[in-house]
């Protein structure tokens, strides 16, 4: 018997894998295609998110205080704007300061460091217990930088192009909040196009449901990102504050690393450790110690006492998933990706859940 069905199915499953032939074949020319599009639209992606962020602000003066709408939206984003130049006028300058006094520094610390390794050296050749030969590692080291002078030019090239970039990406952010002003301020309007456009395609009731999953998936993000805010800077505080009572050397950058590389899950706040210990060992290695020590008591305010508080159940996936996201949306999206790539899956669980759900109800 002819099964219409059958022969359908068998021709979308063919469809499908010479599309997946496709992108295989031109991987390089889909990625360029992709990465371009996500350009395009980054401003928008700013414009959301930064709206996200602003709406509880705004809600806040215009629910409980009774304040027109626009005027909610300049003093919530003039109460940003005045928290952010507060943090810099109390960072920056510190910060440069130390960064300043590192440069001058660098020198004699790389001296210090080349003389005390080469006294740990010869301290294990008096034991018998060297077992590599110092004058070849340090011959293949400086093979490879000449073999390779090219290579660190190039990086020095990449380096102005990165920086050009992030210019752009700095006016591209700046774009987003000026387009965020219009979704907050006609919210309402901007629900209610998406729920008759999603009505277009198909039915009332699924166009409300996706308005709603939407719904939900903001209130992800935001509980994600205002959540991950405060525990990181808890973590960079504490770690400060332990640093400074150890008179670490640098405890300001290193704290500031530390919060910031803590924004990031796992990945984040490895590469931060790994700079504040290539900093505190040039400066002075004994005080490794003590910054080891701050690591862990500001890892331990996030992991037993914020995180379970603050960050527990708003994203719901396990840790594993939790790298995946960050690498995954890392690679795809670049910084913004190592940031949101925890909620976008966080997203996609609840998008699983509610079609299994669906499943199971049948």
């Amino acid at each position: 018997m002819f099964d219409k069905k059958f022969y359908i199915n068998i021709f979308f499953i063919g469809l499908a894998l010479i599309f997946i032939q496709s992108i295989f074949q031109n991987i390089s020319a889909i990625s360029n295609l992709f990465n371009n599009f996500f350009t395009s639209i980054l401003p928008f992606i700013y414009a959301i998110f930064v709206a996200i962020l602003l709406t509880p602000v705004v809600n806040l003066f215009e629910e409980k205080f009774k304040i027109k709408r626009i005027y909610s939206i300049i003093i919530s984003l003039f109460l940003v704007l005045l928290f952010i130049l507060g943090i810099f006028l109390i960072v920056i300058p510190n910060l440069v300061v130390s960064i300043s006094d590192l440069t001058n520094k660098f020198p004699q610390m790389l001296a210090s460091f080349n003389d005390n390794a080469t006294k740990f050296i010869n301290f294990l050749r008096e034991k018998n217990l060297l077992f590599f030969d110092p004058n070849e590692i340090e011959g293949n080291l400086i093979n490879y930088f000449k073999s390779n002078l090219g290579n660190f030019r190039n990086l020095a090239l990449n380096l102005s192009l990165d920086l050009v970039q992030g210019i752009f990406g700095i006016m591209n952010f700046f774009l987003g909040v000026f387009l965020a002003l219009y979704l907050v301020e006609d919210k309402e309007y901007y629900v209610k196009f998406l729920e008759n456009f999603f009505f277009l395609f198909t039915s009332k009731k699924r166009a409300k449901d996706t308005v709603q999953l939407l719904e939900d998936s903001k209130v992800i993000f935001l509980k994600y990102i205002w959540g991950r805010i405060i525990t990181s800077a808890a973590v960079g505080l504490t770690a400060y504050i332990v640093m400074i009572i150890c008179k670490v050397p640098y405890a300001l950058l290193s704290g500031l690393l530390i919060g910031l590389g803590n924004m990031i899950p796992y990945i984040g706040s490895i590469a931060a450790g790994i700079i504040a210990v290539f900093l505190i060992v040039l400066a002075a290695p004994i005080k490794v110690i003590y910054l080891f020590i701050a690591i862990g008591i500001g890892q331990s305010v996030d992991g037993f006492i914020l995180g379970p508080k603050i960050l527990s159940e708003t994203v719901g996936i396990s840790s594993f998933w939790t790298i995946v996201a960050v690498i995954l949306c890392g690679n795809l999206m670049g910084p913004l990706g190592l940031f949101l790539g925890v909620p976008i899956f966080g997203v996609i669980k609840l998008i699983y859940g509610k079609q299994l759900q669906k499943k199971e109800n049948l």
